[in-house]
Parts: structure tokens; sequence; C-alpha cells
């Protein structure tokens, strides 16, 4: 289930915040098999400068301050050809670690508490990963969680 590259839709997912809970979309770019994941949530919020040009793929703007891969709607980016139905934008100061555990514990069924989506396809993944772990926005222990050389 947590295996890197890996899109999971969880139904609901709960903030650890104890924020509200919604449907959400989960990328797993890391795991070291004991409790830390490495995810992402990606949004279906366009937060991307109008000055930018948006093409699939890394936007990494350092003199914003800005990262972002952004998937185009309906573009196949696993092994089973499934596409975001929607442009979907994964921001790279968003990535976060988050406690395997509890995922484990409060997700248990399939299909009930979350679907598996499909594996990202290894280009598509590498180029998710390079995008994050080479932008300077984002959190330097994620980056070199991600095998960033800082």
């Amino acid at each position: 289930m947590y295996t890197k590259g890996n899109i999971l839709y969880f139904k609901p997912f709960y903030f650890p915040d104890g924020g509200s809970a919604k449907n959400k979309y989960f990328i797993v770019l890391d795991n070291d098999d004991e409790d830390t994941l490495i995810a992402s949530l990606p949004t279906s919020q366009d937060h991307i400068p109008s000055s930018i040009e948006k093409k699939h793929g890394c936007i990494d703007k350092p003199d914003i301050n800005f990262n972002c891969y952004f998937f185009e709607a309906h573009r196949s980016i696993t092994e089973n050809t499934w596409g975001f139905p929607l442009n979907t934008y994964l921001y790279g100061p968003q990535v976060a670690k988050f406690n395997r555990r509890n995922f484990e514990s409060i997700y248990t069924l399939e299909d009930f508490d979350y679907e598996f989506v499909g594996r990202l396809i290894e280009s598509e993944f590498n180029a998710i990963i390079n995008c994050i772990k080479n932008s300077k926005s984002v959190s330097r222990k994620i980056r070199k969680l991600l095998g960033a050389k800082i």
C-alpha cells in the first residue's frame, strides 16, 4: 500500500492537525519501512503565478521561492494509464512526513477507507522526486530524506 510511487485515494483523509476530513489523493514519495512516509497531498487548487506557463512537469522558480509539479488533467501518469481528472498540483513546500503506523491503524480496508489508484510510471516518479529534492523552496529535511546532497 505505501510503496514508493503509489497513488492512493483516501475516503476521507483525516488531516493530522485535526482539520476537517475530506477525500484526498495521496502520493507516496518515500518510506523507511518502519514508521515514516514522505508524501504529497496534491490539490486541484491552482496557485501558479499567472506569469508562469503551465506545462506538465516541474515548475521551479527559485527567484520567487516557488516549486510545483503540475499534472495536466487526464494525462496518463500511472502504469495502468490513469490520470488525474482535473489539473492537479503538487506543491513542493507542502510535501510532508507522516507516521505510517497511524495510517495503518486508520485506513485498514482497501476499497472502503482508501482506493489504490495506480503506481506512477518510473519516469514520472523520478521527475517528481528530482523536482522536489532539487528545489530550495522545499525544506532541507524533506530534500535530504529524498536523497538530495545538501
